[in-house]
């Protein structure tokens, strides 16, 4: 059975160039439609889903400030339009990764300009009947009422409603299913369905079941295949990310990750994902891209907020804490600055005050002002106010790297046993904070001068000392070039070392980092002398 589609649909039209506005008021007129509203930009659009309730918004993604993609994410955060409204995306642009990331959304619709006005009627009675078959669904789905949503389904099922959609019907009741929280109820029923291999989402859907019971080596068995298929390939990505957060195979979980931003990189609770794994690996280049990107794309978004700007301006500065190139350090340092300065500009309250005096001493202490990096740290209240985790982090760094290390370690102490200010965070941020503890125990100083003094060590003949150093640095700062090169040599001189030591899989570490790395000419001669020299003691 069909509907009779009802020429009266109520239609919201968000582009901002006026041939494509004319263009859409020929075709829809041509088409039979009358009943539709022009919105130039998205400010327009959500003061109109506010008034008013539409049957379909046809959205171009090309629109200045927020763009559509950002619009979409807004008006689903707020509500303002539901499951039986419409929503298709119009694009220019059709790189991979700007429409892996707008099919994530799930939109109803996507099309690339130009288009048709066939294709487009197409389009629209497409989305239009199949919302208006469903209405009764949606509208329960609208209510939050998961339990009658459920039991219409089953009705419809096992009435075969609609066979045309019966797939359709079959993963919204997996979806509703789980979001119930009702695994087990979950699990039987993709099981039921895993030997239809047209339905590969049922994959997707009992591999969620399995890691909710643990049962990762299933999971991860029904995953793997999902990886060449493009339409399944983020999802089964995110889901082998999770899998391994949980071994804690961070590493791997990393690596998952990072796929994953580069097929879609708009996704922002990715980009969070990775940025926080990215430090607990020591990968700071990777933690300082992810902070860009979490602000680049959250610009103009509804989740625009001056933490993004402060964290963006952390990882500038502990990325630049773990190289030693000059040029990079004051790039990075400029970055650092620019940021903090913006963010005074796009947020001129007060209420960060005391994280941008933190990340400011930081900037001193990256520029050798230490003294004075010192006195500001000193300056502040010692009390933690209104002061959340990843602030107070960031002042036990700081407090770290200028030589205040028992403030810094007791911070870092009371952090841990605050289980009020912890109950909201990750498993991944807790494993951060954790490790952070444990390394500034054991570091006697900043891991800059913790480098130096190594060196100083090496040079006065205290080669184990040295070696142990270098090795302790090198495990804090696995992408720093000088401290690979360091610990090299330190391998190649040092006699008797300790056998618990991994000699080999230390000296291979150092090699694949350096042999990915732009090197300097004296780097290079220098990388070239220790091989000459290792070639000739084997």
């Amino acid at each position: 059975m069909t509907v009779k589609l009802n020429k009266d649909v109520r239609i919201l039209v968000v582009d901002e160039q006026p041939l494509t506005q004319n263009y859409l008021r020929y075709a829809l007129e041509s088409l039979g439609y009358s009943s539709f509203i022009y919105a130039e930009n998205s400010a327009v659009a959500l003061t109109q889903c506010r008034d008013k309730t539409f049957d379909l918004i046809i959205c171009s993604f090309n629109l200045n400030g927020k763009d559509g993609y950002q619009l979409y994410q807004e008006l689903k955060a707020r509500n303002l339009f539901s499951h039986s409204t419409g929503f298709i995306f119009i694009s220019a642009e059709t790189n991979p990764s700007l429409v892996h990331s707008v099919l994530e959304l799930q939109p109803d619709e996507f099309m690339v300009k130009p288009y048709a006005i066939k294709d487009l009627q197409a389009r629209i009675d497409r989305t239009v009947q199949r919302k208006k078959l469903f209405r009764p669904l949606y509208t329960l789905m609208d209510l939050n009422k998961t339990g009658q949503a459920l039991k219409l389904l089953e009705q419809w099922l096992e009435q075969d409603y609609q066979p045309k959609y019966h797939n359709m019907l079959l993963k919204i009741k997996g979806e509703l299913l789980q979001q119930a929280g009702r695994w087990t109820e979950s699990e039987q029923f993709y099981s039921n369905l895993i030997q239809h291999d047209s339905l590969q989402w049922v994959k997707l859907g009992l591999a969620r079941c399995l890691i909710q019971r643990e049962g990762f080596s299933e999971a991860i068995a029904l995953l793997q295949p999902l990886l060449n298929k493009v339409d399944l390939k983020l999802a089964a990505l995110d889901l082998l990310a999770e899998i391994h957060l949980r071994q804690h195979l961070y590493k791997k979980a990393q690596a998952e990750l990072l796929q994953a931003a580069d097929m879609a990189p708009r996704n922002l609770l990715r980009q969070q994902k990775l940025m926080n794994l990215s430090r607990l690996t020591h990968d700071y280049e990777q933690q300082f891209k992810a902070a860009r990107d979490l602000l680049r794309f959250a610009r103009f978004s509804i989740y625009e907020q001056p933490d993004l700007y402060l964290n963006l301006a952390r990882a500038s500065i502990d990325y630049a804490l773990s190289i030693d190139e000059e040029e990079h350090i004051i790039r990075l340092s400029k970055v650092a600055n620019e940021t903090l300065n913006n963010m005074r500009q796009l947020f001129p309250e007060p209420q960060k005050e005391q994280q941008q005096a933190v990340v400011q001493a930081r900037i001193y202490y990256l520029k050798d002002q230490i003294d004075k990096a010192k006195q500001m740290l000193l300056t502040l209240d010692k009390t933690q106010g209104e002061l959340g985790p990843e602030d107070i982090l960031d002042k036990a760094k700081a407090l770290h790297e200028v030589g205040l290390l028992s403030r810094s370690r007791e911070l870092l102490r009371q952090l841990t046993q605050d289980e009020n200010k912890l109950k909201n965070v990750d498993s991944v941020f807790l494993s951060y904070l954790k490790q952070e503890l444990q390394e500034r125990e054991t570091l006697p100083m900043g891991p800059r001068e913790f480098n130096n003094n190594a060196v100083l060590l090496y040079e006065r003949g205290q080669w184990h000392q040295a070696l142990d150093a270098f090795i302790q640095a090198f495990h804090i700062m696995p992408g720093n070039v000088g401290i690979a090169l360091n610990l090299l040599q330190s391998l190649s001189s040092t006699e008797n070392i300790n056998p618990a030591i991994q000699t080999e899989q230390l000296r291979l570490q150092c090699e694949v980092m350096l042999s990915k790395t732009k090197l300097s000419e004296a780097q290079q001669k220098r990388w070239q002398q220790l091989q000459s020299q290792q070639k000739i003691a084997i």
